[in-house]
């Protein structure tokens, strides 16, 4: 009976709603969102047949689903026969399912996967990660040692609610947990002042919005959701949070994402880096690879995000049903705030539920699962130099990714677990991505 498990949008009878062997709670799909497969063949997006094999995570391919702003084009690719193709350019927005789960990390720097080097700092190992229903949340250390897993952690990414990062006031009343989380495929870009994720492609270069402002709040609110995205239902879509960043962030580095793909092995199960964007007068295009885990500045777009094993490297399963542009030569801006270091001109005024608050109990240690302090990830893959607080004096605003001052053939490399922190005015290399969640 699959009654409950997963909402869907379709004018055709449903005999069988599709599930992989993983155990990951189904993809909930609002309102006119489209849940999409790559066709390998004839290199195009199309409309996926959900009572088929649509994802499957244990082979690293994650739910991907897309709206569409024009609404003729919407109600014909919603009413579509599986198998039709979505152009890129007829698509706004490409998500990726991030299904709930609880994690732990062993050995301080995890386990080892067969083609993977000795966990270490430089090349960490995988997150122990089971996949939960929403009634289960797990208080764990997160972390264990010797070789049966245990202590498992749910993150509060999957809690939707003004106090869901406290341990203490997680069950509150008024806090929901979630079945898993929608996070943009690509970074936010802009076409006609409306908000976009969708990767450079034959037809448009992409380029990511930048100097974003550090209190932007939500892209898709109730009236534009309705309109531009064809979302509808219990919703709410949002910047990133940085507990959403590292929701994804845990997932790639387990046996579900790149570092569990037989195809890379060593260093290369790193994300690939995206670095051509600092250079050339080439701005932040979207869905760019270097072909490498650590490339050099003369890589500029190399490969982009849907061309083989190298463009799909840049990702976050290895795969080209992953999350790309999170290893860049650019900040990513998340929602994480330290009030105390603020500049009033950049105080928020939001409900706590759209930014992680960090205060003198966190600040040296972090929130659970946001991949910074918490759970000893710091410096993971070298990235970042290993900052021991996450704020700097007067630096209230969390980016992921980081500034990459100096990057060439030997040097400082960002990655999914680099962060830094900066101040409220928006910086020229600043960019962002949202994250939706529904119950």
């Amino acid at each position: 009976d699959y009654k409950g498990k997963i909402k869907v949008t379709t004018n055709e009878p449903i005999s069988k709603i599709y599930q992989d062997e993983s155990g990951a709670n189904p993809p909930e799909l609002v309102g006119d969102m489209i849940p999409v497969v790559y066709n390998e063949e004839n290199k195009y997006w199309e409309k996926a047949d959900i009572s088929k094999e649509w994802y499957n995570y244990e082979k690293q391919n994650w739910a991907n689903a897309v709206t569409i702003k024009d609404q003729t084009k919407r109600a014909e690719y919603v009413s579509a026969s599986a198998g039709t193709e979505i152009p890129i350019e007829n698509i706004n927005t490409m998500m990726v399912w991030i299904p709930r789960y609880s994690y732990t990390l062993g050995n301080t720097y995890g386990y080892k996967i067969e083609g993977a080097s000795e966990p270490s700092q430089a090349t960490p190992g995988a997150f122990d990660i089971k996949f939960v229903d929403k009634n289960t949340t797990e208080m764990g250390a997160g972390k264990y040692t010797g070789d049966i897993p245990s202590e498992y952690f749910t993150p509060s990414s999957f809690c939707w609610g003004d106090t869901c990062d406290d341990e203490a006031t997680r069950k509150d009343a008024g806090n929901i947990e979630l079945s898993g989380i929608w996070v943009a495929k690509f970074e936010t870009s802009a076409d006609s002042e409306e908000i976009i994720s969708v990767p450079n492609y034959k037809f448009q270069d992409v380029s990511s919005l930048t100097g974003m402002h550090s209190n932007i709040d939500q892209y898709m609110n109730e009236s534009n959701g309705k309109a531009k995205f064809g979302l509808s239902g219990n919703y709410d879509a949002h910047m990133i949070k940085n507990t959403e960043w590292g929701a994804f962030t845990y997932l790639s580095q387990s046996k579900y994402g790149k570092y569990g793909n037989k195809n890379y092995s060593g260093l290369n199960k790193k994300i690939y880096s995206h670095l051509h964007d600092l250079y050339y007068g080439q701005f932040y295009l979207t869905g760019c690879s270097s072909g490498v885990p650590e490339g050099d500045k003369d890589s500029f777009c190399a490969y982009k995000y849907d061309s083989g094993i190298e463009g799909y490297g840049a990702s976050t399963t290895g795969t080209i049903y992953g999350i790309y542009d999170a290893s860049s030569g650019g900040s990513e801006f998340v929602m994480g705030q330290y009030p105390d270091y603020v500049d009033t001109d950049y105080i928020i005024n939001l409900k706590r539920r759209y930014y992680n608050l960090y205060n003198t109990t966190n600040f040296y240690t972090g929130i659970k699962g946001d991949a910074t302090i918490a759970d000893g990830t710091t410096g993971f893959y070298n990235a970042g130099g290993g900052p021991t607080t996450i704020f700097t004096r007067n630096k209230a605003w969390i980016a992921r990714v980081g500034y990459c001052s100096n990057c060439s053939k030997v040097g400082w490399y960002a990655d999914l677990f680099s962060y830094s922190s900066y101040s409220g005015n928006g910086l020229a290399h600043a960019r962002t991505r949202f994250a939706l969640v529904m119950w």
